[in-house]
């Protein structure tokens, strides 16, 4: 009998890669998004014109939609959430609200499958951001480090405490459960609010400027979405994940993001010089997972190096950039 997957933001960046990852593992594939973020292009209305996908426009905020909906998912895969750094920041109680609010009726609907195998719910790096400002953690930034609150007012801190009271709500909820806390997932299809298209898209159209870089001396270690979807599903399938946490990312090849617009440059055969401004306020200085326990369960024989990303990812992009700036 052929297994069945749920996943929430479905037309999502994450979400879509997981979608045609599970489609070649054999899965049958159920959609939830309601657009709000996700897109209607013309990638993701290929995917659901396939034999084994189905969408459902559905709104989480409304529980009664979710009636729809098989009851026979072995897996679910939670990704719907309100993110951004602009929407957190303008809207930080919709943050709170909404984001508990969605995960509360996905719970309960998970509640009711038959052969659930696992819930997989889906946090953040963020949670780890406040503590590492007040020096609480080492790098790489392993799963059992404290997560901390210093000022209940900060907006742009809404967003990952929406995060850590939602995985409190997963821990509790009874679920086979599963939680991953996604570090710098890039690639093709991840919308524009992110530093590698941010950098793909000033290097694209740049003519006789200089390429103007916010927090150079920030560090990242990035993650090629085949790599992460791979992780993902890995993990989801094993049966000594059962209720724990694991960091999805990258532990090596830790870079300095001006070292990373020198690479983008260098990909788009641009040699412009490059203007280095202040620090992006929030920003953290450096994110770098610790995979050790991840690593123990899941092995990739070829990891997709920064260079080959940064093109595979600018192939993608450059027809974007075509239909919608040009």
């Amino acid at each position: 009998m052929i297994k069945k997957a749920l996943i929430t933001g479905g037309a999502g960046f994450i979400g879509f890669h997981l979608s045609k990852y599970l489609l070649k593992k054999g899965y049958k594939v159920h959609l939830i998004d309601n657009y709000m973020r996700g897109k209607r292009d013309k990638d993701f209305l290929k995917l659901i014109k396939e034999k084994n996908v189905k969408f459902f426009k559905i709104d989480l905020l409304k529980k009664k939609q979710l009636a729809r909906l098989d009851r026979t998912y072995s897996l679910i895969f939670h990704f719907a959430a309100i993110v951004g750094v602009k929407n957190v920041i303008k809207k930080p109680y919709q943050v709170l609200e909404e984001n508990v609010l969605i995960l509360n009726n996905i719970i309960k609907f998970a509640s009711t499958q038959k052969k659930l195998k696992r819930f997989c719910f889906t946090s953040s790096s963020e949670v780890y951001a406040v503590s590492a400002r007040n020096n609480l953690v080492k790098h790489p930034v392993d799963e059992k480090v404290i997560l901390a609150m210093k000022d209940l007012g900060d907006p742009r801190d809404t967003y990952l405490l929406s995060k850590i009271f939602g995985e409190a709500m997963c821990r509790h909820s009874g679920l086979p459960l599963l939680i991953f806390r996604p570090h710098n997932i890039y690639g093709p299809r991840m919308g524009m609010s992110h530093v590698i298209p941010e950098l793909l898209k000033k290097t694209h159209f740049i003519k006789n400027n200089k390429l103007n870089l916010f927090s150079p001396n920030h560090t990242r270690t990035f993650c090629f979405i085949d790599d992460a979807i791979k992780i993902i599903f890995k993990l989801a399938t094993n049966k000594k994940t059962l209720n724990k946490t694991y960091n999805v990312g990258n532990q090596n090849g830790e870079i300095k993001i001006k070292n990373l617009a020198k690479l983008i440059l260098k990909t788009l055969n641009k040699d412009n010089k490059i203007k280095f401004l202040r620090d992006t306020v929030g920003s953290p200085k450096r994110r770098k997972p610790d995979m050790k326990k991840t690593n123990s369960l899941v092995s990739i024989k070829k990891k997709t190096s920064l260079e080959e990303g940064v093109l595979l990812t600018y192939n993608w992009y450059k027809d974007f950039f075509k239909l919608n700036f040009s």
